[in-house]
């Protein structure tokens, strides 16, 4: 009787224990993934309209190799006619290529072409994402949809005058029509698309020739319209998306703009006197500096470009110099210091970064 006791006790203390480890083996955290590093930056070289010369120089953080033309490099093949816009999503880098009429998508690694969407007659601008699907904004008034799985379009939607910025805020699509081909007609409107229905759900006014739009927190868009370069200055402007109506117009002559946490970088640049200067908007209190941000005395000729990366929060900025010979790319810390540069093509206009 004693023996079966002893040995009930230890089979039951067994499967105890048994169940403590298992439970503990189970309740153990995953082990932490790396944190994503930069690996290398992506310039897009806009080049010169019907030249056929655009580019994209990769710049590679860690060893400080550049490869100046990448996309020919990889695929044997030029970029095509002014590349306006590039942007990663996913596993995959989207080129909008203005005069080409085309979307190039491409392995963000490797820069191995997967397919050149075709856009006969459209001249698409800008382009941006939201749950699987690409949007384009084209100057022929269109915005259209690209399901970024198949890679084919799916949807399109009416916006207003030669669209240019878009970009996606608090689950909407906003779209901002400069009316540039109808000079000095310009338009002066931000279109509201709900990204449901994919259809028009409000027009707002806006300055006139609008042509950036940047979201900020999930709830605000900054527009900045570039006015008829002449008698009506560049213009900068909120929209609360909440109600889609604008909140707050700056006095501030705003060409170029990037946001990180809650700071705008912003630059200035006049195409008369080539006067330039670069700036730092405080978005909780609307503050802007009163001193330029680089503090080294590193001097820029043409502002043409200005981005964050989001891991490190350095800020690049690109340099057009006389908009028709090869430019160059800085990199800044926070500080506004010199970290480092490096050449690239003919107008430099949109920066992405490589990252693993």
């Amino acid at each position: 009787m004693i023996k079966f006791h002893l040995h009930h006790f230890l089979l039951k203390t067994l499967l105890i224990l048994t169940a403590f480890f298992g439970l503990c083996s189970s309740c153990n955290p995953p082990q932490p993934t790396p944190n994503p590093i930069t690996t290398g930056v992506l310039v897009l070289n806009q080049g010169n309209f019907q030249l056929n010369n655009s580019t994209i120089t990769f710049y590679d953080i860690a060893t400080g190799l550049i490869t100046d033309d990448a996309f020919l490099a990889t695929n044997g093949r030029g970029l095509g006619d002014t590349g306006n816009d590039l942007k990663i999503y996913g596993s995959k880098l989207y080129c909008v290529v203005n005069n080409s009429h085309r979307v190039e998508v491409m392995d963000a690694k490797s820069l191995q072409s997967i397919k050149a969407i075709s856009l006969p007659g459209k001249s698409p601008r800008s382009i941006a994402f939201h749950e699987g699907k690409a949007y384009v904004s084209c100057f022929d008034g269109d915005v259209v949809r690209i399901d970024t799985t198949s890679l084919t379009l799916d949807g399109t939607v009416h916006s207003g005058n030669n669209p240019e910025g878009i970009c996606v805020c608090n689950d909407k699509l906003y779209v901002a029509n400069s009316g540039g081909l109808n000079y000095p007609n310009y338009d002066s409107t931000v279109t509201v698309i709900d990204l449901n229905s994919f259809s028009v759900i409000k027009t707002i006014q806006v300055g006139i020739n609008p042509c950036l739009v940047i979201p900020y927190n999930d709830r605000y868009v900054f527009v900045q319209s570039r006015g008829n370069y002449g008698s009506i200055p560049y213009n900068l402007q909120k929209i609360d998306t909440y109600v889609d109506n604008v909140i707050k117009t700056y006095n501030i002559s705003v060409l170029g703009m990037a946001i990180h946490q809650h700071t705008a970088y912003i630059y200035s640049y006049d195409y008369d006197n080539g006067d330039s200067w670069i700036r730092t908007l405080n978005l909780l209190n609307d503050q802007l500096s009163t001193e330029d941000f680089i503090t080294d005395g590193t001097s820029l000729d043409a502002p043409y470009c200005i981005t964050v990366n989001p891991i490190s929060g350095d800020i690049y900025i690109s340099d057009a110099y006389n908009f028709t010979v090869t430019g160059d790319v800085y990199c800044f810390s926070a500080q506004g210091k010199k970290k480092f540069s490096f050449p690239v093509g003919v107008n430099p206009g949109s920066i992405v970064f490589k990252q693993e």
